[in-house]
């Protein structure tokens, strides 16, 4: 089983990581002023597409079109294309927690008691991971303009707002910055650390 799940991460790393490496093409290539009709840039398009504008529709990003793009570099093309990678890069975090998951139920079954700790230890550490990710992916969102009219972005701006917004209403005004998040992962990672060392004391 182990060698089983091993080996489906590995191929899953090798996909997504090559199709994160076309996503990344699609947005480098036009900024070395290559245009939409190259070859190269074709092939690139036509494997990125499906997911680019699935993408697109479910954040709700503006898109001009092939007619568009024969003209120049579309922003919202690019976009578009970091958006993918992002949500990209989160799917595939979450696939492997996954198939770690069922690689490591065999065991917690055969020994439940003394797998308690490991068990906690797994879900809490998860859910601070998915946490942090929830607000990263809010941070890039915010640089790259996902509208906040986007399901996704308004998701997660109601999972971590009611952490941001506290820290932010007690902290000091900065003109043009705004440090929260990055207040929000120290104390998300504080509250981690001292969360596990629990565990490892009680367990």
């Amino acid at each position: 089983m182990a060698s089983v799940i091993g080996l489906l991460m590995s191929l899953l790393n090798i996909a997504l990581g090559t199709f994160g490496l076309f996503l990344v093409l699609r947005m480098l290539l036009p900024v070395f002023r290559m245009r939409w009709d190259h070859p190269v840039m074709k092939v690139v398009m036509a494997i990125t597409d499906p997911v680019v504008s699935v993408t697109s529709r479910w954040l709700g990003i503006p898109s001009y079109g092939s007619a568009y793009r024969s003209t120049g570099v579309s922003r919202f093309d690019l976009l578009s294309a970091a958006a993918a990678l992002v949500v990209l890069w989160a799917t595939r975090t979450v696939l492997a927690w996954v198939l770690q998951l069922v690689m490591l139920i065999p065991i917690w079954a055969a020994q439940p008691l003394s797998s308690v700790g490991n068990i906690l230890t797994f879900i809490l550490g998860a859910a601070f991971e998915l946490y942090g990710m929830a607000l990263f992916v809010r941070i890039i969102f915010s640089w790259i303009r996902v509208p906040y009219t986007s399901p996704v972005s308004r998701f997660l701006w109601d999972i971590t707002e009611p952490l941001l917004g506290p820290i932010r209403s007690a902290m000091p005004p900065l003109p043009g910055i705004d440090i929260s998040p990055l207040v929000a992962f120290f104390i998300l990672r504080l509250l981690q650390q001292v969360v596990f060392a629990l565990l490892s004391w009680i367990f």
